[in-house]
């Protein structure tokens, strides 16, 4: 995998920091803290000195279905990297609001001269999820009751009380394979970035696959202490340096 590649994919890891969700009984989209028309715009770069990119969260009301929500992260290379690696990588989930989970993954990138679909449909209530790619491969799974993908693992973490010393376990699926992701929120602190500054809960990750560590690399997220719970700054580890996913632009 190409530097810009693999920077993207531990950026999607670090966007979507996960902590164990357990669903109230009164779940609803009136009161989770992210609503139809949320937009958030992050500035993606290497040690905060070369750009890499951009990636946008985008929430949207799901036609005819009023307990979902449409949940979309669009990432692209900033101008300096586009010509010589272009690539347009969106994921969006179908997020059920009263069972916080997926009940639809969708992954769509094109990479150069390549170009990859994927999906999974969860049955949250059976336990099962079926993978189909674009080469017409296909796979059930089992799953436990409320098995996040990466995109909607961000959301419902912002619908936990975070606070000091919490600790949890999470899994996800991605292209048909079973991670799970280990949260610890370590302290409150206050972030300062272009866009301001927060109060946020620091969240230590680790990512490991059902059968062992498959990334030794530390990642933490900071998220808003306020009733929205924005996810405001990111860095992955890397081998040199750091990727930094920056909160540049919100709306409303």
């Amino acid at each position: 995998m190409t530097f810009p590649k693999r920077l993207f994919f531990l950026i999607l890891v670090g966007l979507t920091g996960l902590a164990h969700v357990s669903v109230p009984a009164n779940s609803s989209i009136s009161g989770l803290p992210f609503q139809s028309g949320e937009s958030l715009t992050y500035r993606v770069s290497w040690a905060n000195i070369v750009e890499a990119g951009t990636a946008q969260l985008n929430v949207t009301s799901a036609p005819g279905a009023p307990n979902l929500l449409r949940l979309e992260l669009r990432a692209k290379p900033a101008a300096s990297m586009a010509a010589t690696y272009p690539f347009s990588d969106e994921f969006v989930s179908h997020f059920d609001s009263i069972l916080r989970a997926p009940s639809l993954y969708e992954k769509n990138f094109k990479e150069r001269e390549r170009s990859i679909k994927e999906r999974i449909a969860f049955d949250q209530a059976r336990r099962i999820a079926t993978f189909q790619n674009s080469k017409k491969q296909s796979k059930s799974l089992p799953i436990e009751l409320g098995t996040q993908d990466p995109v909607s693992a961000l959301y419902a973490l912002r619908c936990l009380g975070l606070s000091p010393g919490v600790q949890a376990t999470f899994p996800v699926l991605d292209s048909g394979i079973k991670y799970w992701l280990e949260a610890r929120v370590t302290g409150i602190e206050l972030i300062t970035i272009k866009l301001g500054s927060f109060n946020a809960h620091r969240v230590e990750i680790n990512l490991r696959k059902e059968s062992g560590m498959i990334e030794n690399r530390q990642i933490t997220a900071w998220f808003a202490t306020n009733a929205r719970r924005l996810p405001v700054l990111v860095t992955v580890a890397l081998p040199v340096g750091a990727a930094v996913i920056e909160l540049a632009g919100q709306a409303p």
